[in-house]
């Protein structure tokens, strides 16, 4: 038998921080599709239930389409159950609360609730305060069948809300613990007998969740379970890192970016890192730079981390007006970043050049 477990999915997440308003419209159906994506592929390929390990959504900002959609794409599947844990950001599981769902939406409640599947139980529980560690006095065992638990946090070794106590999840009879909150991909083992697996989320929605994202695919079969990661992002985002030491031209740094990235898929979201020591004439115009790459990849970002290679005396004695200025910045209170960028700014403002900051 196969399940698929999945997790933070954050459907209708705001997304503003590094995108309009209409690219996080845009990258929210995107995610959207990849969830409905998500159905279609165990429909097709024989998934007996889907374990949704906690937030589905991302918050009480939920589009009525939005649930619409994904109630839909249930409803088109009747033979794949969805095992729906609420988490930390499913304030939104009110969604559901005024609609008629459908019969193979099931969901786990505050107290242990057990689905049973041929040879497979799929017990789960969703964390809060009041039921801090009874909740692992009590954790379900079915015999002779191959044992899932769903929990949805950090894990450690302290129980409460969005909080998994692994110590005393040991030597319960768990075979597989499907976990979600954390957003990367990791498996480990549970004790001598189960595995803990947090499947990460189904896309990556900032540059903190670069690389492969998906789902895991569980095969269970003679009483074992055999898990498998599965890519399944339709658009994979990379922080790539370009070291500009030495170069003073935009044409110079532009072409590093390229030759850094040129393995990266044009479908794909890239932030830019620049690094290195920078003199501070150098045209370094973040928003010129975005410009000029942006029209190779679906969504660009630039951001400067480099440290300015500026020599006080070589100013000392400089009569110009651009000297005048660099010592007077030099001499204010800012720190040496805040300077070379104010300085870096200057510098293009004397010259008429678009400041890029």
């Amino acid at each position: 038998m196969k399940l698929i477990h999945c997790a933070d999915i954050h459907l209708d997440s705001p997304m503003l921080t590094h995108m309009s308003a209409a690219q996080a419209s845009m990258r929210n159906a995107q995610i959207i599709d990849s969830f409905l994506r998500l159905t279609d592929y165990a429909a097709a390929n024989g998934v007996r239930a889907v374990i949704i390990a906690g937030d589905l959504f991302d918050g009480e900002r939920v589009r009525g389409r939005t649930v619409d959609e994904i109630l839909a794409a249930m409803e088109r599947t009747p033979e794949v159950d969805y095992l729906y844990l609420p988490g930390n950001h499913d304030g939104a599981a009110r969604a559901f609360s005024d609609r008629t769902l459908p019969e193979n939406l099931r969901q786990f409640g505050r107290e242990w609730t057990t689905f049973q599947y041929e040879n497979v139980a799929v017990s789960g529980v969703q964390l809060c305060r009041e039921n801090g560690e009874a909740i692992y006095e009590a954790v379900p065992h079915a015999a002779g069948r191959v044992n899932i638990a769903v929990l949805h946090g950090q894990i450690g070794t302290v129980s409460g809300e969005d909080a998994v106590n692994l110590s005393l999840l040991k030597y319960k009879g768990i075979d597989y613990l499907a976990l979600g909150h954390i957003h990367s991909y990791t498996l480990e083992r549970l004790d001598d007998r189960g595995i803990y697996c947090y499947c990460g989320c189904l896309e990556g929605r900032g540059f903190d969740e670069c690389g492969d994202k998906g789902f895991v695919l569980l095969d269970v079969e003679d009483g074992k379970v055999t898990p498998a990661f599965v890519p399944f992002a339709s658009r994979r985002l990379h922080r790539v890192p370009v070291d500009i030491t030495g170069l003073t031209k935009s044409a110079q740094i532009a072409q590093a970016m390229k030759q850094a990235a040129q393995t990266i898929s044009a479908g794909d979201m890239v932030e830019f890192l620049l690094t290195g020591s920078c003199e501070p004439e150098a045209d370094l115009s973040l928003i010129y730079l975005r410009e000029l790459m942006k029209s190779s990849f679906y969504f660009v970002k630039v951001k400067d981390e480099t440290t300015c290679s500026l020599d006080p005396n070589q100013y000392k004695n400089d009569v110009s007006l651009k000297g005048a200025f660099i010592r007077l910045v030099l001499a204010g209170p800012e720190d040496d970043n805040d300077k070379a960028a104010m300085i870096r700014a200057g510098l293009q403002a004397l010259a008429g050049e678009e400041i890029g900051l």
